[in-house]
């Protein structure tokens, strides 16, 4: 019996835990020195303001999230750019073994 209280115990926390949030909120409302309306408003207010911070923070983190993305663009275009001069100079020191057909090589058959 009593090693079920041990695993139970942690769910007769969290319950009571829960049961003193919910009467506290309720107590809250109901001692509050401003009515109903005004609390309303001022939640109202609130979640517009985050809504207006959250815009924000997304346009931002847009900005940037754009500005990386045409970094690593130009890094990989960069990076192509490379190999293909080592594939030239590859190919021409082949002594023509290799051929350019279309944007593709073939090897040239003897």
């Amino acid at each position: 019996m009593k090693s079920n209280r041990r695993n139970f115990g942690w769910a007769r926390s969290a319950g009571a835990f829960a049961l003193g949030a919910t009467a506290g909120t309720a107590a809250g409302f109901l001692l509050a020195p401003v009515s109903g309306k005004a609390v309303r408003k001022r939640i109202g207010s609130e979640f517009r303001s985050l809504g207006r911070s959250t815009s924000r923070q997304l346009r931002s983190t847009r900005r940037l999230l754009v500005k990386q993305a045409k970094g690593l663009r130009r890094a990989a275009v960069g990076k192509l750019d490379e190999g293909r001069e080592w594939l030239m100079e590859k190919m021409s020191a082949s002594n023509g073994r290799y051929r350019p057909v279309g944007k593709r090589l073939a090897l040239r058959h003897r």
